[in-house]
């Protein structure tokens, strides 16, 4: 589709959908941006998106890299150079994409203020945001530096605990890796909670759920999902049930707490302690019925895909380089009405069209280069 070919049969449709959603969330929600002027309804959605959409992510990144964690730490050979090989891979897709559009943002940046960020020695090894908030720039790579940690202490921990305990059964390993950390970083929180005092969600958003200390177990509820997912413990008959229940458990997180009255500057322990998990939670229990759905309408799914596969280059590109670079030339704040949402959908048309050319041209030849290693 469009120069690319993708091979419909090989892809878990469901979450090529989840992944789609989760995206369109994410550039809908930093949509908000452009204007004050919103419909109070449209306004109030774009403020609730954004978090679903990164947390989607979190899940079915730790459903699908668990899988191949799972899969190398069973190897006899398990060992450091199993790891460097797998984080390899993982480089060769998320690195060369990160680092260019690390680039192109310190371009436009020097272009727009004429000066050099602040702090930016931290972007090339993700510690912008590592126990505190991330400076203005750059501002949407604070959930990859989560990733990339988790993705470096999980295997690193699993490996020590190979050699603590080596005849140990690895599938509990991994299980008892993974439960931990979820643990150990669910009283990270708590430790925030009596430690820390906020006066705002943006303030929670900015201090809590941006901040990699605090987050590094969101990989892990997708690695615990895999193991009892792999292992049958979720009967396929409860798929769809399960899905339900997950969205309504979305559904209630976003929507009826703020319904019912339940703000952060009330509720700050339920905010700082539950909130993440619960949402964690949520979105997995509505992954096993996504894996196991085959749809047959070929256009829609071939769009799916398509979002799906560039899903990565549009957060890169969304918010910091296209939207950002639009209202310096163009700004948008006083716009409203009509004029509003032409400036909107034509940031949306921009987002997937420089996105999808970053994908092939880039991002694409790059990951495939990986294959000839």
């Amino acid at each position: 589709m469009f120069g690319l070919a993708i091979d419909l049969n090989k892809r878990m449709h469901g979450l090529d959908i989840a992944r789609s959603i989760a995206i369109s969330l994410v550039v809908f929600s930093h949509s908000l941006w452009i204007s004050d002027f919103f419909p109070p309804l449209i306004n109030w959605l774009m403020q609730l998106s954004g978090t679903i959409g990164v947390e989607i992510f979190f899940i079915i990144s730790g459903f699908l890299i668990g899988k191949i964690v799972l899969r190398m730490l069973e190897n006899e050979d398990f060992s450091f150079s199993s790891i460097i090989a797998f984080l390899k891979r993982r480089w060769f897709r998320t690195l060369p994409n990160y680092y260019l559009i690390l680039f192109v943002n310190v371009l436009l940046w020097y272009l727009f203020y004429n000066e050099i960020p602040e702090k930016l020695y931290l972007y090339f090894v993700y510690l912008q945001n590592l126990s505190h908030n991330a400076p203005d720039f750059y501002r949407i790579s604070w959930s990859l530096a989560v990733e990339q940690f988790c993705y470096i202490i999980g295997p690193c921990t699993l490996l020590l605990l190979v050699k603590i305990f080596p005849g140990a059964n690895r599938k509990h390993l991994f299980l008892g890796m993974s439960l931990f950390m979820i643990m150990l970083f669910f009283g990270v929180r708590l430790y925030f909670n009596f430690t820390h005092e906020l006066t705002s969600l943006n303030q929670w958003n900015e201090s809590l759920r941006k901040v990699t200390i605090y987050r590094l177990d969101a990989i892990y509820y997708g690695f615990v999902l895999f193991y009892l997912y792999s292992n049958n413990f979720i009967a396929s008959k409860w798929n769809l049930n399960l899905f339900f229940v997950g969205i309504l458990g979305i559904f209630t997180l976003h929507i009826l707490i703020f319904v019912f009255g339940i703000q952060y500057e009330r509720h700050q322990f339920f905010f700082n302690v539950f909130y993440l998990p619960l949402n964690s939670i949520s979105i997995c229990l509505t992954i096993p019925f996504l894996v196991s759905i085959k749809l047959k309408n070929v256009f829609f799914l071939k769009c799916v895909a398509l979002l799906s596969v560039i899903s990565y280059s549009v957060y890169l590109l969304h918010y910091t380089v296209i939207l950002h670079s639009m209202k310096v030339l163009f700004p948008s704040e006083n716009l409203r009405g009509f004029y509003l949402f032409v400036y909107t959908f034509s940031y949306w048309f921009l987002v997937l069209f420089l996105s999808y050319l970053l994908y092939r041209f880039f991002e694409k030849p790059m990951t495939n280069l990986r294959e000839k290693k």
